[in-house]
């Protein structure tokens, strides 16, 4: 589960910025849907939205988060590549000449095996300028702590890293070396960040396998997808193998003379004949007659006779149904793109109210209809804008005071009429339809 998640120096983020799952004690909203009560001093949240105008940083944030798990993943593979490509793909707050000098900061918390750690890096373009990894059980220790290359263990409770000091590149984490030497408390780090996903919102072409590939092999996603899309009037699914068109040599020989174009057609013919077919899905519409009673079902190419939005939400429940039994964390990028306000709602409350695996959800959206108190507490919504520096800062409804935002205020309208900023802003009207019309 996480915690908390702190980056600097980072895109659009210059400033140190948290992310906090930690749910506020004075806040009692919820509590038995929307908080995850693991009976110690903190409670954490089942998901965090954030929200803000177009190009303020919300992608940024969820990026940053993204670009550290690849870095846990892929350095010591990355490591072993030509001289020239061994660069992070690190991109700075570049409207500051500071921040280029200076290094980047990434800190995330989590629970993971019921034990709390915190494991973080600072990184320049082509090496690790610090890294730590701290757990606590009564107080917290660390395990390990980097400074470029020296490195202190802690012996008694980290001694799987010792003799290990030696072996680290410059360009190298120490957690992912460790890990890939199969260290067991390395690895169950490591294990934690493959268990947080990503979707882009916008893009179904990842996870679009997976769920289709889920409808295959899997019953009880089935039917769990078909209850799912009963609203939408699909009374089944099925999923099929579909050919690629093969070209006919022998037609084309009568009518084409050029030996180029016809050893071309050869050549895609062979290459189609040795690909994997590929998996198309079909639903089942309901026909009625004319008094409007049921008579059969109809098949409908799923990628050209559905809507996007349709489409969009089938692809999502694989990864929905995979993050709530297994109790991961999905992170969406424009969760709310495409789809109509209360399919969206209907997602977000099903994760909050069955939710018996500790998943979490973060995800970033402009759907307004999403912003109320039924729907989220007030720690759970976070705003993102742009200062007059054209760095990104991100805050949380949480921390206004209660003269400005209280349980009972209507969150959407206050967010709508500019109370807790973050939203656009268009001025020079007037230059705007000079340009436009000329000056009338």
């Amino acid at each position: 589960m996480l915690i908390e998640f702190n980056i600097e120096n980072f895109l659009s983020f210059k400033d140190f910025t948290t992310l906090s799952m930690v749910a506020s004690k004075p806040f009692k909203e919820h509590m038995e849907s929307h908080v995850i009560s693991l009976g110690t001093s903190i409670d954490l949240l089942k998901s965090a939205v954030i929200y803000g105008n177009n190009a303020s940083g919300k992608s940024n944030l969820l990026e940053a988060l993204g670009f550290m798990k690849a870095m846990v993943l892929n350095s010591f593979r990355d490591a072993l590549l030509e001289e020239n490509e061994k660069r992070f793909p690190l991109e700075k707050f570049a409207l500051n000449t500071q921040s280029l000098k200076d290094s980047s900061f990434f800190e995330v918390s989590f629970i993971q095996n019921k034990v709390k750690y915190r494991y973080g890096f600072e990184i320049d373009y082509n090496l690790v300028v610090a890294e730590w990894l701290f757990h606590s059980t009564t107080k917290e220790v660390y395990l390990f702590k980097r400074n470029r290359q020296e490195i202190e263990i802690n012996k008694s409770a980290f001694n799987e890293a010792l003799g290990k000091e030696e072996d680290i590149k410059e360009n190298v984490l120490f957690l992912s070396l460790l890990a890939t030497l199969g260290k067991p408390l390395s690895t169950q780090i490591v294990e934690w960040f493959k268990k947080v996903n990503f979707i882009n919102g916008n893009h179904d072409l990842g996870h679009k396998l997976y769920t289709i590939e889920r409808l295959k092999s899997d019953k009880t996603f089935l039917g769990w997808v078909l209850r799912f899309l009963r609203e939408l009037e699909i009374s089944n699914i099925s999923t099929i193998e579909e050919d690629f068109s093969e070209i006919n040599i022998e037609n084309l020989k009568e009518k084409e003379k050029d030996e180029e174009i016809l050893n071309l057609l050869t050549s895609i013919n062979k290459i189609q004949s040795r690909q994997r077919k590929r998996d198309q899905i079909v639903t089942f519409h309901r026909i009625y007659d004319e008094n409007n009673i049921l008579v059969d079902t109809i098949p409908f190419n799923f990628d050209t006779q559905e809507s996007e939005g349709t489409k969009k939400l089938l692809y999502l429940l694989g990864p929905w149904f995979d993050t709530l039994q297994n109790g991961k964390i999905l992170v969406i990028d424009e969760l709310d793109s495409r789809l109509h306000s209360q399919l969206t709602l209907r997602l977000i409350d099903f994760f909050h109210q069955f939710n018996f695996s500790n998943a979490q959800l973060v995800f970033a959206a402009h759907d307004v209809a999403l912003l109320n108190k039924e729907t989220f507490r007030r720690d759970q919504i976070w705003f993102v804008e742009k200062n007059q520096f054209g760095a990104s800062e991100l805050y949380s409804l949480g921390g206004f005071k209660t003269d400005t935002v209280r349980n009972k205020s209507a969150f959407d309208k206050n967010y709508l009429e500019g109370k807790f900023g973050a939203i656009p802003y268009f001025g020079h009207e007037k230059e705007l339809i000079e340009t436009l019309y000329g000056k009338r």
